[in-house]
This record gives structure tokens, sequence and C-alpha cells, in this order.
């Protein structure tokens, strides 16, 4: 089986563009979104179009996907706790009709697993769905308490695949954010050859650079990621 996995899109819309055709055209059997399409940046309608268009997708839902939805069924101080920590994507977006997004995003499960293998996914880890971290350096022994072979995860941004026993533990790093210091990245796993190969996304930086400049987001986490 072919799975291609992609994860923390947040908003970013050039990016998410660059990677479309390439995810499309892997022609998996199986595409994976890891959750986040929410928070940072400002572009989450529009993804959203072309996101559920893609074939044979599944998703899970994100920490910043649950927190949008949590602000907007009314918890207004979290919206304010929110921007000052984040950046004005949140605001941007509950200006808009979210209708669409919010019934899509209320759907999605915290985690699940791909019918007839020993795949599961989720957006952080088996033991804290949407809030665990799993970093490249981080002990992994915990994974053996659990029977699935494959592990997808999201949230950290850094790329990753790892070994304990025979399982594996991969995360396809970031399609909006990394914090790795390279391109947005996604993953291509080959359940049968025990493959994984990560895709990079080439796109042009300034759009966005430019986006966040014409919004007035004073955040300067948001520019410097994306560069450094």
């Amino acid at each position: 089986m072919k799975i291609c996995i992609f994860s923390d899109i947040h908003g970013n819309g050039p990016a998410f563009n660059a990677a479309y055709g390439m995810i499309t055209s892997e022609k998996a059997d199986i595409n994976i979104f890891l959750g986040d399409l929410c928070g940072y940046y400002y572009d989450q309608l529009e993804i959203l179009d072309r996101l559920t268009a893609i074939p044979k997708l599944s998703a899970v839902k994100g920490n910043h996907d649950h927190i949008f939805l949590s602000i907007i069924n009314g918890n207004s101080e979290l919206g304010v706790t929110y921007m000052k920590k984040y950046g004005y994507s949140m605001e941007n977006l509950l200006n808009n009709d979210t209708a669409g997004l919010v019934h899509w995003l209320s759907g999605l499960p915290e985690s699940c697993a791909v019918a007839d293998t020993a795949v599961s996914c989720y957006h952080g880890s088996p033991w804290d769905l949407m809030e665990g971290y799993v970093y490249p350096d981080s002990r992994i022994d915990r994974f053996l308490d659990y029977p699935e072979l494959y592990f997808l995860l999201g949230h950290t941004h850094y790329p990753m695949v790892r070994h304990i026993g025979d399982k594996f533990i991969i995360n396809p790093g970031s399609l909006g954010q990394p914090r790795n210091g390279g391109w947005p990245t996604y993953a291509v796993v080959d359940c049968m050859a025990e493959t994984v190969t990560f895709r990079e996304v080439l796109y042009d930086k300034k759009e966005l650079i430019a986006r966040i400049d014409r919004i007035g987001d004073m955040n300067p986490y948001l520019k410097k990621v994306l560069v450094r």
C-alpha cells in the first residue's frame, strides 16, 4: 500500500497550492492529512476547497483546528489569548463565512486507523491525541505499548522517520510552517517495501510575507520561521 501523508498546513495557501499537484500526482492508495488546517496564516477557506478535492482523503483534527472550533462555539477569552500568541490568523478567519469549514472540521476524528492495515494516524501521539509532541530526539519506547506497526504523526513540524522494534514512527513535517530550517515537506510511505520518502515543496515565500505585511500582523515569528 502506498500512503501519502501531509500535515500542519496552517493557512499557508502559496505552499499548499504548490504541494497540491505533487500530492495528487503521487496517485497513492490513500492520502492522509494529519491535522491543523487552521492557525498562523490566512488562506484556510481557499485551501479547504482544494484539500477536500484530493481523492481518497482521510484526515484527523489538529490542536489549532480544535481551538478554532472552541472559539467559534463561544470561547471569546480563548480567541483573545490566541491572537496575542499567534497573530491575526484566527481573527481574519472569523471575519469570513466559516460554515463549511466548521462542518468539515467538526466531522473529523481525533485519530484514525487505515482499514486492513497496521497503520494508525494522530495529530499528536497515541497517548495525547492532539497535543503529544514526538520529536526526532524524543524517547519512543512508549510506542512498544501499542499494537500498530506504523504510527503517522503531525504537530511538531519536523520531518522524521524512526524505528523501534518492528515499528515505524513517521512525521511528514509541515506543509505550512516547517521548523527544521528547510522547505515544506510531505511523505510517501510504501508499506510493502517498508520505505519512507520525503518530498520538498518549493514555493515563492515572498507572496506570503507580503500578505503578512498587508494584514499588519506584528508577530515577528510568522515571518522569521519562514526564512530561517
